[in-house]
């Protein structure tokens, strides 16, 4: 039961990881230019339907560039003038009971965005920030955040280790059981010493 109410709560850490990283990342892709205003579209009654679109989309001719999976899952060529926008690893260390996440940002505007962003969310959910500081990661500055978050249901509290590189756009995150951060610093120190840009 434990086993099960601990592994929710990593779930819980790492969906905010990956949404928040998907929202800055669509909002810094699409979101309005400039600071302008989304045009309001016009509301229909909900139970009328609005009429279709007058414009289709067609796809692009030729064949784009390849991609393929990082876990080897499937290939893809991309449509033309696909450009890469942003990336997000996630990994597993059952014997330290961690998860090791990684989001890199291709725009800095984004990433500075989520970097700023990422303590107050944090704060919103309930979670206490234990650390906030500068720091050097391989000779890149880098913003170092710690935080905990208790889970109000189970009583199980979860103890991230983040690292915002700026230089690359890189985020870093470690994150497990608070009963373990011994074993999450050491996961997280030994990640970033290895870290080669």
């Amino acid at each position: 039961m434990q086993k099960k109410k601990r592994s929710h709560l990593i779930f819980l850490m790492v969906s905010l990881f990956v949404v928040l990283g998907f929202v800055i990342c669509a909002q810094g892709q699409w979101g309005p230019a400039g600071g302008q205003q989304p045009q309001q579209q016009p509301q229909s009654h909900p139970y009328t339907q609005s009429p279709a679109p007058s414009q289709s989309w067609t796809p692009p001719s030729g064949s784009g560039q390849g991609f393929g999976d990082a876990l080897g899952r499937f290939r893809i060529n991309l449509p033309t003038g696909a450009v890469p926008v942003g990336a997000t690893y996630n990994f597993n260390i059952p014997a330290a009971m961690c998860q090791f996440n990684i989001m890199t940002i291709a725009h800095d505007q984004t990433f500075q965005m989520q970097r700023q962003n990422f303590s107050n969310m944090l704060r919103q959910m309930g979670a206490t920030i234990d650390a906030e500081q500068p720091m050097d990661v391989n000779g890149r500055p880098a913003d170092f955040i710690a935080a905990t978050m208790r889970d109000q249901n189970s009583g199980m509290s979860m103890h991230s280790m983040n690292a915002f590189i700026s230089a690359g756009g890189l985020w870093v995150q470690v994150l497990g059981p608070e009963n373990n951060v011994q074993q999450i610093s050491q996961i997280f120190n030994s990640a970033l010493s290895g870290l080669q840009f």
